[in-house]
């Protein structure tokens, strides 16, 4: 999903549709520690070039599947995604939801990913997660407390 703004501007007055499959797993690292896979995006919708403001509107619904840790004992979960968004794309700086046109040529991949990654839930948790689930809960004297509070020099 990559064009040169001069495709773009020639594929605005026939051809807007977009309807591709993508696939993304070349963006999942190590800083992701929470998902553990994607499958290929649907990605269609269509987009415009507005002459006045030189500025690309992507209008796009995001379909697919992430494979996320569950929070308690990660284990696999997948999770579906089906959402709306819209993207926009300036040579200039416009305001914070715009982005600029690094070149000439605009991939919209790094940006659907990006919006995936705001999309997806904080934490999983798998159907099976509190089964076996124990919770040990530490009880503190009034003396530990105290000790142990972050303020506690401040007192002195």
């Amino acid at each position: 999903m990559k064009w040169t703004i001069h495709e773009l501007i020639k594929k605005a007055d026939s051809d807007i549709d977009l309807n591709r499959k993508i696939n993304l797993k070349e963006f999942l690292s190590e800083d992701f520690n929470d998902v553990v896979d994607i499958l290929d995006t649907s990605v269609s919708g269509n987009f415009e070039y507005i002459k006045v403001e030189d500025t690309f509107a992507f209008y796009l619904n995001i379909k697919t599947t992430l494979t996320m840790l569950c929070s308690i004992t990660l284990k696999k979960v997948n999770v579906d995604l089906d959402f709306n968004t819209d993207l926009y794309f300036s040579r200039d700086y416009i305001d914070d939801d715009t982005h600029v046109i690094d070149g000439i040529t605009i991939d919209l991949k790094p940006y659907i990913f990006s919006e995936i990654i705001t999309e997806k839930p904080m934490r999983v948790v798998s159907q099976d997660a509190y089964e076996n689930y124990e919770e040990d809960i530490e009880k503190l004297d009034e003396e530990e407390i105290v000790e142990n509070s972050p303020f506690a020099k401040l007192k002195k």
